[in-house]
């Protein structure tokens, strides 16, 4: 799919071989033109739960961002898998780095029967406390 006058956007299928199930993510390999205005306003139009944007790449390490359709966010599980089956499709299978807003996540796509696999080391994770202003709004919303 390439979104009019924007770029092209693969829409991928993780944790199932069945494009009807699994979690659907899309995916921009070539997002180096992108401002983060343009990539929320694509992935608000791909309405998956996240997409994800390649904004540079060295040989097979990537730059990645990720976008839900209101926000970006630091790091998607399902994208990711999504973006290395995408890139190993057209570069062959291997080890990948993504380098994202939470980290740097290795990952290894295989060639298992005819089925690529991407399988990958997650993210450390950490707490910090909200801001009082996050809590206040959040709370009210609750009631």
């Amino acid at each position: 799919m390439t979104t009019p006058g924007g770029p092209e956007v693969l829409r991928y299928t993780a944790f199932s071989g069945d494009p009807a199930g699994g979690n659907p993510a899309g995916v921009v390999l070539d997002a180096a033109g992108l401002d983060e205005d343009r990539m929320l306003a694509v992935a608000a139009e791909v309405g998956f739960s996240e997409t994800a944007f390649v904004t540079a790449r060295k040989d097979r390490t990537l730059e990645v961002r990720y976008f839900s359709p209101k926000a970006e966010v630091p790091f998607c599980g399902h994208a990711t898998v999504a973006t290395a089956v995408a890139l190993a499709e057209r570069i062959g299978p291997g080890e990948l780095l993504f380098r994202t807003r939470a980290g740097d996540v290795p990952v290894t796509v295989t060639d298992g029967g005819g089925a690529l696999r991407a399988t990958l080391t997650r993210v450390e994770p950490y707490v910090r406390a909200a801001p009082n202003a996050v809590v206040e709004e959040a709370l009210a919303a609750l009631g």
